[in-house]
């Protein structure tokens, strides 16, 4: 059953790496605007090529993470995914099954913009992601 008060998102987000750093009032802000969405074993959550137009947060269950038929990672409470195509608006770069039944809290393009356009939190999401970039190319 969905979680109608944002504050008790907030222990779901605070660990997520692109959250990371924000003010508790920030935060709260992206717990008011998620929205949650629950998939079935099987469900195909997002289709690699297809227009990205949400930041996902899993907040139960497992997922595959699939790039060109091969699966590349695994997924689950407190990891997301979604975020590059909401900072380059390309096509999602992989396709993300659910492997049983999937709690995300998912954020659309338009509030992850608006909250953009706080410099700070602009500021937080662009460091978060470089760190997160430079331990990918350390693997």
């Amino acid at each position: 059953m969905p979680t109608i008060n944002p504050v008790t998102r907030l222990p779901l987000l605070r660990p997520v790496p692109i959250l990371r750093g924000l003010s508790k009032a920030h935060l709260f802000e992206v717990a008011r605007k998620a929205n949650e969405v629950t998939y079935p074993p099987g469900t195909t959550v997002v289709r690699q090529g297809e227009p990205g137009d949400s930041l996902c947060i899993v907040t139960k269950g497992n997922l595959d993470v699939y790039q060109n038929d091969a699966v590349v990672a695994h997924l689950n409470a407190g990891d997301y995914f979604g975020e590059i195509s909401l900072i380059d608006g390309g096509p999602r770069s992989a396709t993300v099954v659910a492997l049983d039944e999937v709690g995300l809290l998912t954020l659309s393009s338009a509030d992850f913009d608006s909250m953009l356009e706080i410099p700070y939190v602009a500021r937080t999401v662009m460091a978060n992601l470089a760190q997160l970039l430079r331990k990918a190319e350390d693997v």
